[in-house]
């Protein structure tokens, strides 16, 4: 049994908690290999970082070393390097279209990067899993200049024997160079924030809007079909059978009074970086990461929308959130989630977990007693 002990810093010991909470098997676990070489070229060529690979691979080309660039969940996209070592790297499915977020492979430099936002290194037996305690990588998070919206992660990874120190600030330096380059190369794109989580919250670019529930309503159907939606089908997703173009066409003409030129047509869609407390759920949920999404989980989506499109996030965010958390049966991811719905099952859980002398439980056992009549 791998202890927690034998990580002695911090953000390597937090690393081995997440990572073994997600049940990762140090002795039996490798990284899946989740896409072919041609998904991998598709992948490619839509990535905001392909532009920044060869200056990434120019500064960052060393001997007995390989650099990687990956996607936001951890997917290696590129893995430039010597062939020696890359062969070296493939025996533990350092290549392409593998994943190395922490729920799937443990701490590693990638994984931990991406969990936590910051620049890395992870250490030959600071990897949980022990097929990788051969290895050292460096690793740092690129992240869009204008919006801030994490991008992926550049990393270094070599044989232990081969990792100079001054790797780890090398990296870091690549991918602020990175974003630099990514900062000339393209316009600044307007941010949309959407806080729908409990309430009605939202702005553009840092100004708050005033958005009727029914502007919210459209923004949530947007927000959940990036690439567009005609007037028919925002009429279903909004008022069901009995929805109509022209009313949708008009809702939007005013939402535009707003919006501007973020408000697009012939698909209406988003032109903005469109950023939500209930895409931030959908997200996390996605990648299995329950705790996560459960500190972004603040309340029902729109709780007083009827809306088919929100009834059906709602009804699907709250309960994929319920499960996680009962499976889990985390204290605070449970005190967390009982803060946003009356649920007499978790209740009961937090009853069984709470000690007698926490105040806690005694609120706990009124908000039972009331849901369970």
């Amino acid at each position: 049994m791998t202890e927690l002990g034998d990580a002695t810093r911090p953000v390597i010991a937090e690393s081995w908690r997440r990572s073994l909470a997600a049940r990762v098997d140090p002795e039996r676990h490798e990284a899946p290999v989740v896409y072919a070489p041609d998904e991998v070229a598709d992948l490619r060529d839509a990535h905001p970082l392909a532009a920044t690979v060869p200056l990434l691979e120019h500064t960052l080309s060393m001997d007995e070393t390989i650099m990687i660039v990956t996607d936001t969940r951890g997917h290696i996209l590129w893995c430039e390097g010597d062939n020696r070592t890359r062969h070296e790297a493939e025996r533990v499915r350092l290549t392409e279209g593998s994943r190395w977020s922490e729920d799937v492979i443990g701490t590693n430099a990638m994984g931990t990067a991406l969990a936590t936002g910051r620049p890395v290194t992870v250490h030959s037996r600071e990897h949980l899993v022990r097929t990788c305690h051969g290895w050292t990588c460096a690793a740092s998070p690129i992240h869009d200049p204008h919006t801030g919206l994490l991008l992926g992660v550049v990393d270094v990874s070599g044989p232990l024997k081969t990792m100079h120190p001054a790797v780890a600030q090398l990296v870091s330096a690549a991918a602020r160079l990175a974003e630099h380059h990514l900062r000339q190369l393209a316009p600044r794109r307007h941010v949309l924030t959407l806080d729908f989580l409990g309430g009605l919250r939202a702005e553009l670019d840092g100004r708050p809007l005033a958005l009727t529930l029914r502007n919210a309503e459209v923004l949530t159907a947007l927000a959940l079909h990036p690439k567009g939606l005609t007037a028919e089908q925002l009429a279903l997703s909004l008022y069901g059978d009995r929805g109509n173009p022209t009313t949708v066409r008009a809702e939007l003409h005013r939402l535009r009074a707003q919006l501007g030129d973020v408000l697009m047509t012939r698909p209406y869609r988003l032109d903005a970086v469109v950023r939500g407390d209930f895409l931030d759920v959908r997200t996390a949920l996605r990648s299995g990461n329950a705790g996560k999404a459960t500190r972004h989980y603040s309340g029902e989506l729109l709780p007083r929308s009827d809306a088919p499109v929100v009834r059906e996030e709602r009804a699907d965010l709250a309960a994929a959130v319920r499960k996680g958390v009962l499976e889990r049966g985390d204290l605070d991811a449970l005190l967390s989630f009982a803060d946003s719905a009356e649920d007499a099952e978790v209740l009961e859980r937090l009853h069984g977990l709470l000690p007698a002398a926490d105040p806690r439980r005694a609120l706990v056992s009124s908000r039972l007693r009331r849901a369970l009549d």
